[in-house]
């Protein structure tokens, strides 16, 4: 290998990078690797024929600065695609499985609902600059699953922003190309549900089996598999998909770097393959996913009535699909055509305009004050019953409504370290989602919290 030539290269990479987003270059120029620089011919090896082809349709202009900058000008780039090569490996294995298959050594895998949502597909997911980077990257692996550049790909971004409708699409569109492969959608709640459910009947190596036998498997809010011993059992389903190059898909609430509560080489492995973030969309998406559920349902908006809406409701996707199917309820109920004084009114009763930041200690003095306690109790060490309420329900809204992490939370909430305050989410959320006195007493209080 010509060293001067791979160094060149490695300067054309570095001149790139100065000019991309961190994200596009990590996903799109990262994988790229030398192979041979001859006669002004550089040869450079693509981990797809899809990666070169996306590099030509949108960098072409800064690939070619960059080689003239580093290499002179009249030089010729040749993509060498490495995808040949693993096809004819994997036309070896299938053959392989094929004569296991006549012999009898492989029975035929019973077919499985992939429990995909088929309302959800890329026709009718909005693309913009906040998702822009996800959906091509899925799109990617909807066409060519398993490829070692974007396996796993782990999707983040806050809730409401899309990112089960993109994994959706995602199964949906490989499901149309490739009938035969095995995949499931399934929440990280249904599948603690699951396991605990295994280990309680005796059938935790059916279900480690089962999810192995999986092509393709997307898992939503992986955020919720906290307990050790789910976590032991998605680890070892993990490095089988891994290594048998089945593809894995997985969504979150917080990046990789800001997990708590998760062992070390769990995390490792999330940051494999491609980490890619989706934000809370701006003003020019809101207003065009709203024009596109408004065109989907057959209705008719004024425009102003769409701007009003794209600038008030900024928090997520669902809310905007809320407050549509809300101002039509109020035109039929009242009577009265669709305009900006009846929007206003509805934007106005389910969103607050005027947001207050929440901090932890406007948090606490709330909950204090709601259940007449004083703050230096509910910092103390005291297992009052009515202190431990206090306390974990602090802790429940300043993880709902602050960026802290858990450890910065048990700080400020009298020490306390971060599997305490994950245990009181936990605790809160549960009596919230069965005990519904409770879950309006939060209701009430949250509703004084943003005001």
């Amino acid at each position: 290998m010509d060293n001067s030539a791979a160094d060149k290269w490695q300067a054309c990479l570095d001149y790139i990078k100065a000019g991309l987003p961190a994200g596009e270059f990590a996903t799109w120029f990262r994988p790229l690797t030398f192979v041979d620089y001859k006669g002004k011919r550089l040869t450079v090896s693509v981990p797809t024929k899809y990666v070169g082809d996306y590099i030509r349709d949108h960098h072409r202009e800064l690939v070619s600065n960059a080689l003239n900058h580093v290499f002179g000008e009249g030089i010729q780039l040749i993509w060498r695609n490495d995808e040949a090569i693993r096809q004819w490996q994997e036309a070896q294995e299938q053959t392989r499985r094929q004569q296991q298959k006549s012999m009898g050594a492989t029975p035929a895998l019973p077919p499985i609902d992939p429990h995909l949502n088929a309302c959800y597909t890329f026709d009718n997911f909005v693309m913009g600059e906040s998702n822009k980077l996800a959906r091509t990257v899925a799109l990617s692996i909807a066409e060519k699953p398993g490829q070692t550049t974007f396996n796993p790909f782990f999707l983040y971004g806050p809730s409401g922003v899309g990112k089960t409708h993109l994994v959706n699409a995602l199964g949906v569109r490989l499901r149309e190309l490739y009938p035969e492969k095995r995949v499931l959608f399934v929440s990280a709640h249904v599948f603690k549900t699951q396991y605990t459910d295994a280990v309680i009947h005796n059938t935790s190596n059916d279900f480690i089996n089962f999810y192995q036998s999986i092509d393709v498997l997307i898992i939503d809010d992986i955020q919720e598999i906290t307990t050790a011993k789910t976590q032991q059992a998605f680890f070892h389903i993990f490095n089988h998909l891994q290594q048998n190059r089945r593809q894995l898909i997985i969504t979150c609430d917080r990046p990789p770097v800001l997990f708590e509560g998760i062992e070390e080489r769990m995390l490792t492995r999330f940051k494999w393959g491609m980490i890619a973030e989706m934000e809370k969309p701006d003003t020019k998406l809101r207003k065009a996913i709203l024009e596109s559920k408004i065109r989907r349902d057959g209705l008719s908006f004024p425009g102003e009535v769409v701007q009003y809406i794209a600038q008030n409701v900024e928090s997520s996707v669902r809310e905007l699909e809320g407050i549509i199917n809300s101002i039509m309820a109020y035109s039929v109920v009242d009577n009265c055509d669709i305009d900006l004084a009846l929007t206003a009114r509805v934007v106005a009763r389910a969103v607050n305009l005027e947001k207050r930041e929440l901090t932890a200690d406007s948090i606490l003095s709330a909950v204090c004050q709601h259940y007449g306690v004083k703050q230096k109790d509910v910092l103390s060490k005291s297992r009052k019953q009515n202190m431990v309420q206090a306390r974990q329900l602090t802790m429940y809204l300043c993880h709902k409504y602050t960026d802290m992490s858990y450890s910065q939370i048990g700080r400020c909430i009298g020490r306390r370290d971060h599997s305490t305050v994950l245990y009181s989410c936990e605790q809160t959320g549960r009596r919230i989602s069965v005990d519904r006195n409770f879950r309006h007493e939060v209701e009430g209080l949250e509703a004084v919290l943003k005001k």
